[in-house]
C-alpha cells in the first residue's frame, strides 16, 4: 500500500542494533512440523465469542460462525500451494511475545510455498480490520523485526509509527 506516493517502510534501522540484536536478525525461525511437509487444510468447528455472540455477529456476518481451519498432514511431499493468497494479522496491541516471529514465519511460508502471495498486517489493532487501515508487508518492512523481542520502547515505537506514520 503505497502512501502519497512511498512504499512505507518499518522505520525500524538496524543499523542501530546491538549486537545480540544483530545476532538475532539472520537466525533462522522453526518451521512447526506440520509446515514441513505437504498438508491439507480441514474444517473444524465453526467459530464463536466467549461473549455477546450476538453483537459480533452483527459486526460481522460475513466472519461469524465460519468454520475454523486446521492443517493436516497428508504424507506427500512438501509442494507449492500453486495459488497465490491474501492474509492479514493484526496484532491485539497487548504484550505478544514471538508475535513478530510468527509474523516472519507467515511471511516466509508465502514467499516459498505460495509464490505472488501478499501478507497485510492491520494497523491500530483490531479497529484497523475494521477501518480497512493496513500495509502490505515486504521482506523490507519485516526484516528489523525478525527474531526481536517485543519490550515496552519497540512497542510504541511500533504502535506509534502505525498509527501516525504509515
Amino acid at each position: 500500500m503505497a502512501i502519497n506516493g512511498t512504499v512505507p517502510s518499518s522505520g525500524r534501522l538496524a543499523s542501530v542494533y546491538s549486537d545480540v540484536q544483530i545476532s538475532r536478525l539472520n537466525h533462522p525461525l522453526p518451521l512447526p512440523a506440520v509446515l514441513k511437509s505437504s498438508f491439507k487444510i480441514v474444517d473444524g468447528p465453526p467459530s464463536s465469542a466467549a461473549g455477546s455472540p450476538e453483537e459480533i455477529a452483527k459486526l460481522f456476518p460475513s466472519l461469524f460462525g465460519q468454520p475454523s481451519a486446521s492443517l493436516v498432514p497428508n504424507g506427500a511431499d512438501p509442494t507449492e500451494l500453486g495459488e497465490s493468497l491474501k492474509i492479514g494479522v493484526v496484532l491485539s496491541g497487548g504484550q505478544a511475545p514471538g508475535g513478530h516471529n510468527v509474523i516472519s514465519g507467515i511471511f516466509d511460508y508465502l514467499q516459498d510455498r505460495a509464490k505472488g502471495s501478499t501478507l497485510y498486517g492491520f494497523r491500530g489493532g483490531p479497529a484497523g480490520i475494521m477501518k480497512c487501515k493496513y500495509v502490505e508487508l515486504t521482506p523490507e518492512f519485516i526484516y528489523p523485526y525478525r527474531n526481536q523481542v517485543i519490550d515496552v520502547p519497540v512497542l510504541i515505537g511500533l504502535v506509534y509509527l502505525l498509527n501516525h506514520v504509515i
